[in-house]
C-alpha cells in the first residue's frame, strides 16, 4: 500500500489523475528527445598546398642550374661583341639578289677603319637603319634567348676594288653594298657587269659621272653615285680587266 500511495503522490505532483497519462508523458518525452535535428558539419581546416605557394617538398630533386640556363649563342656574342663605329670586313656577296647576302655568318674582329680591309662601318646599334645609298643593315635574332642584335652600316669605299652592277641598255645599277674581286668572271643573277671603282671623291655641288674624269679629254664612260648622304661621290667603269 505504500508503494501505490507513493505513486498517486508523484502523480498528484505531476498534475496527471492516473497511470495513463504518466506512460503517455514518458512516450511524448521520449519522442522530443529522440527527433532528429539539422547538421551543420563545422568547416574543415584546409592544409594549405605547397605548389601553390611555390614551397616544395623535402623529397623534390632540386633544379638542376646547367638544364635551366640555356647554352650561350657564340654568334649572338659576336654582335654583342660590335660597338658603333666599328669597322668590319664585310660586304655583300650579290648572291642573294635584291637581298642582301652578307659574307660571313657572323661579325668578324673589327679592322682598322683607315685599312683597305675595311668595307663597311657600324653606325648604330638596334635602331632604325636608313637603308639610302651605301646604306644598309645586319640583324640576328638568337633561337636560344629570343633576342635581336641589329648593326646599322655604311659601305666603306676604295678606289681600285670592284663591286656588281646590272646593266640595262646604257644604264647601269649599282649594287653598293656588294664587293667582287676584280676579274672577269661569271657574277651572280641578277648582276651582269663587274664595276671598278675608279674614285672617290668629296662631292662637288651638282656632281655628276662628268666630275669623275681623271684627265682633261678623258672619255672613259663612267657611271657615278652619290654616298654618304649626298657627301662622297663614287665613281665607277665597267671593268675591262682579264
Amino acid at each position: 500500500m505504500g508503494g501505490i500511495a507513493s505513486v498517486l503522490s508523484i502523480l498528484g505532483w505531476l498534475g496527471l489523475s492516473n497511470a495513463g497519462e504518466l506512460k503517455d508523458l514518458l512516450v511524448d518525452s521520449r519522442s522530443s528527445s529522440s527527433s532528429s535535428v539539422p547538421y551543420t558539419s563545422s568547416p574543415t581546416g584546409r592544409i594549405p598546398d605547397d605548389s601553390a605557394t611555390g614551397a616544395g617538398s623535402a623529397d623534390e630533386p632540386e633544379p638542376d642550374p646547367e638544364r635551366s640556363t640555356p647554352a650561350p649563342d657564340p654568334t649572338e656574342k659576336r654582335f654583342e661583341a660590335i660597338s658603333v663605329g666599328d669597322c668590319l670586313a664585310v660586304y655583300d656577296t650579290g648572291r642573294g639578289g635584291t637581298s642582301v647576302d652578307w659574307s660571313v655568318g657572323a661579325p668578324p674582329d673589327p679592322v682598322s677603319c683607315a685599312g683597305e680591309q675595311a668595307q663597311v662601318q657600324v653606325t648604330s646599334i638596334n635602331t632604325d637603319c636608313p637603308t639610302s645609298y651605301g646604306k644598309s643593315y645586319w640583324s640576328y635574332r638568337s633561337a636560344t634567348t629570343g633576342d635581336s642584335t641589329k648593326l646599322c652600316l655604311t659601305r666603306v669605299y676604295h678606289a681600285n676594288y670592284c663591286i656588281l652592277g646590272r646593266q640595262s641598255g646604257d644604264s647601269i645599277s649599282l649594287a653598293l653594298m656588294t664587293a667582287v674581286a676584280c676579274r672577269r668572271e661569271p657574277v651572280p643573277v641578277p648582276y651582269n657587269q663587274i664595276m671598278h671603282i675608279t674614285g672617290v671623291y668629296r662631292a662637288p655641288a651638282g656632281a655628276d659621272a662628268n666630275d669623275c674624269r681623271r684627265v682633261a679629254g678623258d672619255q672613259t664612260r663612267y657611271w657615278a653615285a652619290l654616298v654618304n648622304d649626298g657627301a662622297t661621290l663614287l665613281c665607277t667603269t665597267i671593268y675591262q680587266g682579264s
